[in-house]
């Protein structure tokens, strides 16, 4: 097992692109390629899943990724602790973040710290809001950019408001609501819906279903999805309704499907994306983003 190799592994997970990561290191693609291969081969496990526009690691190739990033930390140490000036050591933060969110704000604050402290690299991996919070609690994740309600019961985290976010709705270019500045959830009693799939958001599925009940109705939901464009898609061809969060809206949607997105009148006020560390993490330079983080105004 080559240090080289460790070193390709690490360019290709942080990337998660094996054409960025072979521009980065200066090497073909298919030399890059058949490096990992055959560290695979030489493992005995598939640290990478690898779909027709997307790779990720695996379970194996997360393990991994924290062991190799230990044992390069180590070796630069030792190849450096005679200098006179000490070099920074690399700095591997593990981000998760939320689907479907339009989350340009994220990648800029995390791109402007950066900036300042060259030595961290950002693994990023998007997931489900439960997902997100367990993730936090058993070291997957560093920092997480979730759902507020998610939080509300743990005391070994540390959070800030990071983007205000509230519940809205997708109606069809001439639904009979389409007029009203906010539409109430009694409004909504003879309607039919299309919901994300509750593994993608319980949070959303069930406190729709609850607003329905609190207001005197069985929620119908003709439809479930996997993913806000699926559902937006079978709106504008008079599907159903959808909901969504105003964080997923970047001011685009309506026109791109030929929709109406509404505010909801009565909703709660719980579902806004925060910054999230665990307070056990000892890392000091994760702290020192979360500071960063802080000092940043939220997302209107």
């Amino acid at each position: 097992m080559k240090l080289s190799t460790l070193r390709y592994f690490v360019e290709v997970a942080t990337e998660k692109s094996f054409t960025k990561a072979s521009e980065k290191l200066f090497i073909s693609q298919p030399t890059l390629s058949r490096r990992i291969q055959e560290l695979e081969t030489e493992l005995g496990v598939v640290l990478f899943i690898r779909q027709s526009h997307d790779l990720k690691l695996s379970g194996a190739g997360e393990k991994f990724l924290v062991e190799t990033t230990d044992v390069l930390r180590r070796v630069d140490h030792l190849a450096h602790m005679f200098d006179e000036q000490p070099t920074e050591q690399a700095v591997i933060l593990k981000v998760g973040y939320l689907p479907n969110f339009n989350l340009g704000g994220m990648y800029e604050m995390l791109d402007r710290f950066k900036a300042e402290h060259t030595n961290v690299q950002f693994l990023m991996t998007q997931d489900t809001p439960l997902n997100l919070a367990d993730g936090l609690s058993d070291g997957r994740y560093d920092l997480v950019f979730g759902l507020s309600s998610y939080f509300q019961a743990n005391h070994e985290i540390e959070q800030v408001l990071f983007m205000e976010n509230h519940l809205q709705i997708a109606l069809p270019i001439q639904h009979r609501l389409n007029q009203q500045h906010k539409i109430r959830f009694a409004d909504l009693k003879q309607e039919t819906f299309i919901l994300l799939e509750r593994q993608q958001s319980p949070v959303i599925v069930d406190y729709v279903i609850n607003q329905g009940l609190k207001n005197g109705f069985n929620l119908r939901a003709n439809y479930y999805v996997k993913d806000l464009d699926e559902g937006l898609s079978m709106v504008s061809v008079g599907k159903g309704l959808a909901f969504l969060y105003s964080g997923m809206n970047d001011g685009t949607l309506a026109a791109k499907y030929h929709i109406k997105i509404t505010d909801l009148a009565d909703i709660s006020h719980e579902q806004n994306i925060v910054s999230v560390i665990n307070k056990n993490n000892d890392s000091q330079l994760l702290h020192d983003l979360y500071d960063f983080l802080k000092r940043g105004a939220p997302v209107q």
